[in-house]
């Protein structure tokens, strides 16, 4: 066939194939099955065959790219066996990193690929010769005289393909059109290129593309539109065609020097589920990456320039492109980044009220055409993602950023980003996973997405959405704030570029008023407290409300004075246990680790006193988290406390446990109850490096019969004293304090009966040496919430009872006694007491003790009660009249419900009281008392003070009261008989 024409040859061929294409159909039909018969020698590619090569290995390069591969020839005799075994879809994988630009040519439509022969049948193809990028040669084997060589243009196609990002075209003589799908790979957005359904006309094998990486070069004009066919030696046509469009890369080197790999497999028309594959490295190896330019900036503008206020945030990563540059490199992909916020933006706990966080499964089911929020839902989105890209005719690719699934994402995290960007048009998704790092101590967030795909932008701006629950919490102070980036491009991995962005203001206060003066925030919390039922003496459920406002200072700690007579019945209630609360604390220190996920804290339901509300957050939306109250036992050195245990579990973040202890003090003068700050833990200001940003604490002790009111009806105060965090939360120096109060009344206080009974004895035998003795005892009606508590008793001893004055001169003194009362004298030891309270399981028990105050005359007697790690201090005021008279008054007895009280002086060297005369003889021997209630309630009585030990009275028998009365009986009649006698005698003179 030499010495045809090249147009003979080319209609020869194209009636060969028509030939061919018949005797195949024919051969299909006559199979029973209608499939091919199986070949005796399988499908392959051939062993060596599969090569991959550019024309440069400069990295970033726009050289030409060759693909070659063969498959198994199956011959007999020198020709193929029927034909069998023709491959039906190739697959060539090209490394990551090897960009085309279909921007760079025009397109060529399908119309104009198939041509015309004039009469209405596939010709020669019309496309323009600007639309050529490369070559491909091939052998096709025609029936009557073997393999001819092929070689043929490859155009830019028009995509008409869903799903597909670029096509090429070639036209074989008029009789085979085929068109190459180009698809980004999802992963490492590398070019995979698909030849489906190749022709079963004859056999191809020896196959060799070549694609332009400058298609416009004049030095590629020699093979625009160059057709070539030949058995022994080629001859060709059209070629010598100039493109006349500018010059623009088409394609680039990857810009990293590692090895490039890339993939080979296909199957063939009779054996469609056999895949053969192959792989080969690109050579020559990529080289000289460091002459990849890569010149990147960081721009990062908030969406609010006030301080403390939730915002989104714009960060946009800038790399120049010199895609329009034939003779320079392109510039270097990105691979890593990391971007350091600065330190005052944090996380804004409020982002995760409502959000939902898209699990690995989820993030897997994204594709280039799943439907939005058939992966990851539509509730974990919290910002979009914009691309600039100058490889794609739209320029731009846009895609979401979503929550993922804490600590089961890639990095199992505690934050964790999935960004998703497609095109489902062009088949184009490329997806990224990045974590959050937040700094333990500042908050401060560093993002990172390591391991970027291999592809070019111009401009890469990520937006995190603006509202109400944004994602960030601007600074508390004003000021400019700069951004930091380490950049690291795969030209280069391990050698970061450090980039600042320009500063950016905050520059208003909160709501956009003044910024805060000397960069200290305000700090004006409010506080509501106080009972739901302010009935006097009844229970009811207490409420505590501590609120601050965006813009001011971080709550740390408070402590709050409850009202004398607001006080709880410990009755019945069990602390929670040392160990279990030590379980809850190391819950959560472990969790905040992500390191373990243990139960519930182990506090028994039985020593649950009320529940908490923290809200957390800033803006309009507030994260909320539920808690319990639990009352505990001693904690650093005060005898009670409260375990607050709450869940900090928001939307998907779990911090695990937020384990805080109050400390309860009981004063020893008023009874009052004190949460005391300095042996409380402090609030929670970070929480594995999230800022929590507390807004509203509410506690409410709601248990039943808990809370007791009053039985005062006195105006009185609820006094808290909340501590701000200052400029620094971290430094507790910093810290501040302002006082806080709510008022407290009960009502009601006169219907309350007051009726408690006094009873008081001392014991007849007495002596100079050990004086006398006093036991008095007080008892009050059992019922709680009928009847008022005492506020005053004063009572007077009679003058038979005095004041020991050697006693009282062994009085403590005052400064020992506060001290520490057991190193006061023994001597000033003077009696014993003893309290039954309703709202305690034990009696308060001991001793009463003569203390000496300097500015008084006389010592005063001081009742140390003490018992479940309570001190109460009674002090009675004593007062010696001129007449020897002792009273003492109790001034101040504390508003809590005691059903008996009893103390008791007794007699020894140190008695308090002496005696004057034999007290069983003594007569009316009373104390007057006055007893005042806490609603006012008088009662004033002399009060009878039994002798005992008194001896008793003998008793007369019978026998002697008749002699007595004998005996008077005859001494009255002698009087009279004597008084007869001297009458007569006298008359008888």
């Amino acid at each position: 066939m030499s010495s045809l024409s090249f147009h003979q040859r080319r209609g020869i061929l194209v009636r060969a194939r028509v030939l061919i294409a018949l005797a195949v159909t024919a051969a299909l039909l006559s199979v029973s099955d209608a499939s091919a018969a199986p070949s005796s020698h399988p499908f392959g590619i051939l062993p060596g065959s599969f090569h991959v090569s550019t024309s440069t290995g400069q990295a970033g390069a726009h050289g030409d790219l060759t693909v070659a591969f063969d498959f198994l020839h199956e011959e007999k005799n020198g020709l193929p066996t029927a034909m069998f075994n023709d491959a039906r879809t190739t697959v060539v994988e090209l490394p990551a990193g090897l960009i085309g630009n279909n921007t760079a040519v025009p397109t060529c439509t399908a119309a104009q690929l198939v041509g015309s022969d004039g009469v209405g049948q596939t010709g020669n193809p019309e496309c323009s010769p600007a639309s050529q990028v490369g070559t491909i040669s091939l052998e096709v084997h025609l029936q009557a005289s073997g393999y001819e060589q092929v070689k043929l243009p490859v155009y830019n196609m028009e995509v008409t393909s869903s799903g597909v990002a670029a096509q090429f075209g070639l036209n074989v003589a008029g009789v085979v059109v085929q068109v190459l799908n180009a698809r980004v790979r999802p992963g490492d957005s590398g070019i995979t290129v698909e030849s489906p359904n190749i022709t079963t006309v004859g056999e191809t094998r020896n196959v060799s593309v070549t694609t332009w990486g400058l298609p416009a070069s004049p030095v590629h004009d020699p093979e625009r539109g160059l057709e070539c066919f030949s058995t022994n030696h080629p001859e060709c046509a059209n070629g010598g065609q100039k493109a006349n469009i500018p010059v623009n890369p088409f394609l680039s080197n990857p810009t990293s020097c590692e090895p490039h790999i890339a993939r080979l497999r296909s199957d063939s028309w009779e054996e469609p589920e056999s895949w053969p594959e192959a792989q080969t490295e690109m050579t020559p190896a990529s080289s000289e990456c460091e002459r990849v330019p890569f010149d990147a900036s960081l721009e990062v503008q908030p969406t609010t320039r006030s301080a403390e206020s939730s915002s989104g945030l714009n960060v946009s990563l800038l790399v120049p492109q010199s895609w329009e540059n034939p003779v320079g490199l392109a510039s270097a992909h990105l691979k890593d980044s990391v971007v350091t916020l600065p330190v005052g933006y944090t996380a804004n706990p409020s982002l995760a009220a409502g959000l939902g966080a898209c699990s690995p499964e989820q993030f897997e089911r994204e594709t280039a055409s799943s439907p939005q929020g058939s992966g990851c839902p539509e509730e974990s989105k919290i910002g979009t993602v914009d691309v600039e890209t100058p490889v794609l005719v739209e320029k731009h690719l846009d895609g979401n950023i979503y929550i993922a699934k804490p600590f089961e994402n890639p990095f199992g995290s505690l934050l964790g980003l999935y960004i998703v960007v497609k095109d489902p048009q062009r088949g184009i998704i490329v997806k990224l996973a990045g974590k959050i790092e937040p700094n333990e101590t500042t908050g401060q967030l560093v993002t990172t997405f390591d391991g970027n795909p291999q592809v070019p932008f111009s401009k890469f701006t990520l937006k995190l959405r603006q509202g109400a629950n944004s994602p960030l919490v601007s600074p508390p102070a004003c000021g400019n704030y700069v951004a930091q980036a380490d950049l690291t491009p795969w030209s280069t991995p391990g050698v970061p570029d450090h980039l600042s962005s320009p500063a950016f203001p905050i520059e208003t206060g909160i709501g956009g008023g003044a910024c805060p003066s000397g960069g200290v925030p305000p700090f004006a919390p409010g506080v509501t407290a106080g009972t739901l039922n302010n009935a006097a003496g009844s229970y009811s459920p207490f409420y505590l409300r501590i609120e601050r406002h965006d813009g001011e200072q971080e709550l740390t700690r408070f402590s709050t004075v409850m009202p004398p007579g607001l006080t709880g019945n410990l009755t019945g209630i069990p602390f929670c246990p040392e160990a279990a609360i030590e379980a809850a604390r190391e819950r959560a220190t472990m969790q905040n680790g992500g390191a373990l996920e243990l139960a519930e804290p182990s506090c028994p339901a039985a020593s649950r006193i009320g529940r908490t509300i923290v809200e957390a957050g800033v803006g309009s939306v507030l994260a909320q988290t539920p808690g319990s109250l639990y009352l505990a036992g001693p904690y650093h050195g005060a005898p009670l406390s409260l375990v607050s245990v709450t869940s900090a579990k928001v939307g998907p973040f779990d911090l695990g446990t937020v384990v805080i202890r109050f400390a309860l003090r009981i004063n020893p003068l008023t009874a009052q109850v004190e949460v005391d700050a300095t042996g409380s833990d402090p609030i929670p200001h970070i929480i594995k490096g999230i800022v929590v940003h507390v807004r509203d604490i509410r506690a409410y002790i709601d248990r039943p019969n808990f809370i007791k009111n009053p039985t005062s009806c006195d105006r009185m105060q609820i006094a808290n004293s909340i501590t701000g965090a200052g400029a620094d939360p971290s430094n507790p120096a910093d810290q501040s304090s302002v006082l806080v109060s709510s008022p407290f009344q009960a009502a009601d206080c006169s219907s309350l009966a007051f009726k408690p009974a006094f009873a008081v004895s001392t014991s007849g035998k007495t002596s100079r040496v050990d004086g006398a003795s006093l036991t008095a005892k007080l008892t009050v009606p059992a019922a709680l919430g009928t009847q008022a508590n005492i506020s005053r008793v004063k009572v007077e001893l009679p003058k038979q009872l005095p004041s020991r004055l050697p006693t009282l001169q062994k009085a403590c003194t005052a400064a020992q006694f506060e001290a520490n009362p057991a190193g006061c004298p023994a001597a000033s030891i003077i009696g014993h007491a003893r309290a039954i309270t309703p709202i305690l399981p034990v009696p308060l028990e001991g001793p009463a003790y003569f203390v000496s105050h300097g500015g008084e005359g006389w010592p005063s007697l001081v009742v140390v009660l003490q018992g479940y790690g309570i001190t109460i201090d009674l002090t009675g005021t004593t007062f010696i009249s001129k007449a020897g008279v002792t009273s003492s008054t109790f001034k101040t007895v504390p508003d809590q419900p005691v059903t008996s009280f009893e103390l008791t002086l007794p007699e020894g060297p140190y008695s308090a009281l002496a005696a004057l005369g034999n007290l069983c003889t003594a007569k009316k021997l009373t104390m007057p008392t006055e007893l005042v209630g806490q609603n006012g309630a008088e009662i004033t009585q002399n009060t009878k003070i039994a002798v005992t030990g008194c001896p008793k009275a003998k008793k007369t028998t019978h026998k002697k009261k008749n002699e007595r009365k004998t005996k008077k009986r005859a001494k009255r009649s002698n009087a009279r008989r004597s008084g007869r006698a001297g009458s007569g005698k006298g008359g008888r003179r």
